[in-house]
């Protein structure tokens, strides 16, 4: 399993725009094969933060998404608007409860 998880960091008076943008992609995403979750949240208004966190199970399944037209184009089109730097990929494979 791959998760993806930290903070996308914009400027502050875009991180209203960038958190609608990523939220346009999450339905269709969740339907996609290999996706376990995918959610973003504005963790810092004032720092222009956002929250992200995905889970995929399998690199492969990561590229598929990764290679999507909405993807690209929401990267592409955000590229020097967004520091990628928050966010860090682990392989983990180890799954369990909370309390296990």
């Amino acid at each position: 399993m791959i998760i993806l998880a930290g903070h996308l960091k914009t400027a502050p008076e875009l991180v209203e725009d960038l958190a609608a943008t990523l939220r346009g992609l999450v339905e269709p995403t969740l339907k996609e094969d290999g996706c376990l979750n995918y959610h973003f949240a504005i963790y810092d208004p004032a720092a222009g933060t956002v929250l992200v966190f995905e889970r995929w199970r399998d690199e492969a399944a990561l590229a598929t998404h990764l290679a999507q037209p909405a993807v690209t184009a929401v990267l592409g089109g955000w590229a020097e608007r967004i520091d990628v730097s928050g966010v860090r990929k682990f392989d983990a494979s180890n799954e369990r409860g909370f309390m296990d």
